[in-house]
């Protein structure tokens, strides 16, 4: 499929709609990956993850039900966002079961191949640096980092200022920093 060029800001509901000019599908299989990357390095349970997939899809339906709702541009970005947040909310709803830490362990257990080591432990301990974060700053790391969004968008999708994201980033690094430095991952 060839993508239709960008010629200006009036576009603006090209990003919803398909060269044809019908609305996009809700989420497609590279958006669902996505979101289930989010969520999960949001800290929310594997056995959570399909809910917490559905309830991105109902927000971004609710969205585009809204007449007053402004069109949305990049919609990669607006899903990534949202599953910030639901896995922001998800950790206010519920107290955390088993930890992070738990849960990615289980996961590195299910099929390890032999050299992996020094990634599982690695991948555990950035894990457990992350869970040690609060909510915001766990929150712009997994979006910069992991979302590949850029400040001015994380700013956008959060409704902050750039400098309240820069300002997280920073403090979420130093303190991720910090927590690697004393497990001897440097």
């Amino acid at each position: 499929m060839a993508r239709r060029p960008h010629t200006d800001d009036s576009d603006a509901d090209a990003a919803d709609t398909d060269e044809a000019g019908a609305p996009r599908a809700a989420a497609g299989t590279e958006d669902t990956a996505r979101i289930r990357a989010v969520l999960a390095l949001g800290g929310m349970p594997w056995s959570e993850l399909d809910d917490g997939v559905q309830e991105v899809r109902l927000r971004l339906l609710q969205h585009r039900a809204r007449p007053e709702g402004a069109p949305i541009r990049r919609p990669a970005a607006w899903l990534a966002a949202v599953a910030s947040r639901v896995a922001v909310d998800w950790h206010r709803d519920r107290s955390r079961d088993a930890g992070l830490r738990d849960r990615l362990a289980a996961r590195w257990t299910r099929g390890t191949a032999p050299g992996l080591e020094e990634d599982r432990v690695l991948a555990l301990t950035v894990a457990e640096g992350l869970e040690g974060l609060s909510p915001p700053q766990r929150q712009v790391l997994v979006l910069r980092y992991y979302a590949d969004l850029t400040v001015r968008e994380i700013a956008q999708a959060l409704d902050v200022p750039e400098g309240t994201v820069k300002s997280r980033l920073h403090a979420a690094a130093g303190a991720l920093r910090s927590s690697l430095t004393r497990e001897g991952m440097e």
